[in-house]
């Protein structure tokens, strides 16, 4: 998930007819300053969604005179008053805008500090991505407080540039809970400090960029246990904080799947580069989310089955340390995270495994028959649409799975991801930096790939007839695309063909036209099959044997 300078519209034009990759525009005051630092400082606890304190940001201004530091806060949420370099100043708000008004111009290349005390009460919202939920799991009898900040909801927590390439070069988050509670977050925990009226203030801080909606909290009944990874190029044993529930029983229900945890980091660390926040840690906290966000070194997950641990893991990589640079580009998190389930599964599970995740992610991606992997200008702040299952996440991954057979190399491929990785680390890129990224290292031209995969839509839907003779096998595979938008796909389709008292045979037909012919010289075939693999995204409409 993240980041590159943009202008307020970016048109980056496709090869496909009449369409062209339009950013949506962002706000001018987003280039008024470059954040360095987060400090919040709060009070949570396991019963109420609400926090208080303050947070204190440190930025560079980037524009001469300036006089109004603008950041994001919810309207909901009460400002009690705001500092400017040790000294208070007034302030104003509009909607979701809060304004810090600077007695005198702040020049470009200065350091400004600016912290607001405030307090986020009866802020009420529903659903997986309410910035804070206060949620009960009934089978454990426990109660947890968590935030979830992506893509726009830190700004209900606390205040907030919420713009992609510009993350925060380290943050400190500290959260004063009730003495019989933990609480968790991204980073190193520096201190736990005692605190008035039986209270503790858990004192997380990291080092790393960290992007704001990576920023998290989770608090509840918790106990820590910690395992250790080694990963291949980090020099010290890498430590797995987890906070579960402090419930007999858990431990032990969980404890199998929780170890895998430092078997895919090993994965990971080797398949794309060496797990990127090596000096901190990697770790979970355990809230009744019904799925996982991927804080930064400090998942929040509900449970700890395979396919969410390795999804959540992966996303240290892809998402964290490099990200998305609008989430108009969210396949850059999300749609490389969804492909690792399949590499953990491939490596460390079996091949059946593996196989059954590729034919279920078919059966997800096809339901959408419509839209684009890349996400629209006109829905670049829709939720659902960003998090679509179906698109970002399946026909995503699916779509790296295909670059990698198109390159039919896995040293190469690997070798593909290792180097994106490390050239844009710590900083956000776009689907099309994959692109070009991919092109000089392969030297394969991918155009026609991501015009009508990344930014076309739909899928092919076949049609095939075929028939058999003397000897030969005479193919008519015929297609249209499952979107009006898109009717085209040129792809290598695999063919299965199954014959009598001979080995079955695989071939791969290069499909280039919505009408292609093929004559086979194949002894004794009695049937076919189209894709057996599950390599490329379709729909089979048909298959006709004609005489």
């Amino acid at each position: 998930m993240k980041k590159n300078e943009f202008c307020l519209i970016f048109f980056a034009l496709c090869l496909l007819p009449c369409v062209a990759q339009v950013y949506a525009p962002v706000p001018e005051w987003y280039y008024d300053y470059d954040v360095k630092f987060y400090k919040i400082d709060i009070e949570a606890d396991d019963k109420s969604a609400d926090v208080k304190g303050f947070a204190e940001i440190f930025a560079e201004i980037s524009v001469n005179g300036l006089n109004r530091f603008t950041l994001e806060l919810a309207e909901e949420v009460r400002v009690d008053s705001v500092r400017m370099n040790g000294r208070n100043v007034s302030f104003s708000r509009e909607a979701d805008l809060l304004f810090a008004h600077s007695p005198e111009p702040l020049p470009s290349g200065s350091i400004c500090s600016v912290t607001i005390y405030y307090a986020a009460v009866d802020i009420r919202s529903s659903g997986f991505f309410s910035a804070v939920t206060n949620g009960r799991d009934n089978r454990w009898d426990i109660s947890a407080t968590w935030s979830l900040s992506e893509p726009h909801n830190a700004k209900y927590w606390f205040p907030v540039k919420q713009y992609l390439p510009d993350k925060a070069d380290s943050a400190y988050i500290f959260i004063t809970v009730p003495e019989n509670l933990k609480a968790g977050a991204p980073g190193v925990l520096s201190a736990i400090t005692t605190m008035p009226d039986g209270k503790k203030r858990y004192e997380w801080k990291t080092r790393y960029p960290i992007n704001y909606y990576l920023i998290s909290f989770a608090v509840a009944d918790y106990t820590d246990y910690t395992i250790y990874a080694h990963p291949k190029g980090v020099e010290k044993p890498l430590p797995v904080q987890n906070f579960i529930y402090n419930r007999d029983g858990y431990l032990n229900e969980n404890k199998a799947d929780i170890d895998i945890t430092t078997s895919m980091i090993e994965l990971y660390s080797e398949l794309f580069t060496p797990y990127p926040f090596a000096d901190e840690k990697y770790g979970h906290c355990v809230a009744p989310m019904g799925g996982g966000m991927e804080h930064q070194t400090m998942t929040t997950i509900s449970d700890f089955s395979f396919w969410l641990v390795a999804h959540e893991l992966a996303h240290q990589w892809f998402g964290n340390l490099v990200t998305c640079a609008t989430f108009q580009d969210i396949w850059v998190n999300e749609g490389f995270s969804t492909y690792a389930e399949y590499l953990a599964l491939e490596r460390l599970a079996s091949p059946e495994m593996a196989s059954a995740w590729l034919r279920e992610a078919h059966r997800t991606a096809a339901r959408a028959r419509t839209g684009s992997v890349f996400v629209p200008a006109n829905a670049a702040d829709d939720i659902w649409r960003i998090f679509d299952m179906s698109l970002s996440y399946n026909k995503g991954g699916l779509l790296v799975h295909k670059i990698r057979r198109i390159i039919n190399d896995d040293q190469k491929f690997f070798d593909v991801l290792r180097g994106f990785l490390q050239k844009y680390s710590f900083s956000v890129a776009t689907g099309m930096d994959f692109k070009h990224f991919l092109e000089e290292q392969t030297n394969m031209d991918f155009t026609q790939f991501f015009d009508q995969w990344y930014f076309g839509e739909g899928f092919p839907i076949f049609d095939i007839s075929w028939k058999y003779s003397d000897g030969y096998i005479d193919l008519l595979v015929e297609h249209t695309g499952s979107a009006p938008a898109t009717q085209l796909f040129t792809v290598d389709l695999d063919v299965k063909f199954l014959r009598a008292n001979a080995a079955d045979t695989i071939m791969s037909l290069p499909i280039r036209t919505n009408s292609d012919n093929f004559r086979i010289r194949l002894d004794g075939v009695t049937g076919i099959e189209i894709d057996p693999e599950y390599h490329v995204l379709k729909s089979v409409r048909r298959i006709i044997k004609t005489e």
